[in-house]
């Protein structure tokens, strides 16, 4: 009972639709590996995060811009650093699949409040052709790309240090 206008309606349906299946399946692919890879880069992130504010605490020592700096792993999903001066700051790091969301307040002296203008970085992650793994900025025009989890510890160090 094969009529002819439901071969072409499938015809159709293939010509047309075909292209936004490709895009879906691809759309899930790659959110599938952004979900197996996120946690395991943001731990990677976590440790050389650490790391970081380690070697800045060393090499700072015994100077008169040393202050107490505190690096802590709240969860499995979320950090919490925070230094008592030159600079202070204040700062909350959660994963949230598929980003990672900065949100710390800071300044050049000590001692300041930070409930006060507290600033807000988001970072998406993304899956390559490669089906490798990078984070780019969130609501920027000209985003910055991370493709390693030290990359992205290295600018968020920088961001919080950086007087």
């Amino acid at each position: 009972m094969n009529q002819q206008w439901t071969t072409n309606l499938a015809e159709d349906i293939r010509q047309k639709a075909h292209d936004a299946a490709e895009d879906y399946g691809r759309s899930q692919h790659q959110a599938e590996i952004i979900t197996a890879k996120g946690a395991p880069f943001f731990h990677a992130f976590a440790n050389a995060l650490e790391s970081n504010v380690n070697e800045v605490r060393h090499h700072l020592q015994g100077d008169v811009t040393s202050s107490d700096t505190l690096f802590q792993t709240v969860s499995r999903t979320e950090l919490k650093l925070t230094r008592a001066g030159f600079p202070w700051f204040d700062a909350h790091i959660t994963y949230q699949d598929p980003n990672i969301v900065l949100d710390y307040a800071k300044g050049p002296g000590c001692g300041g409040d930070p409930s006060l203008d507290r600033k807000t970085s988001n970072f998406t992650f993304q899956a390559a052709g490669t089906d490798a793994l990078f984070l780019e900025e969130s609501f920027n025009e000209n985003p910055k790309r991370f493709d390693t989890p030290e990359d992205l510890a290295r600018h968020i160090t920088e961001l919080l240090f950086r007087i």
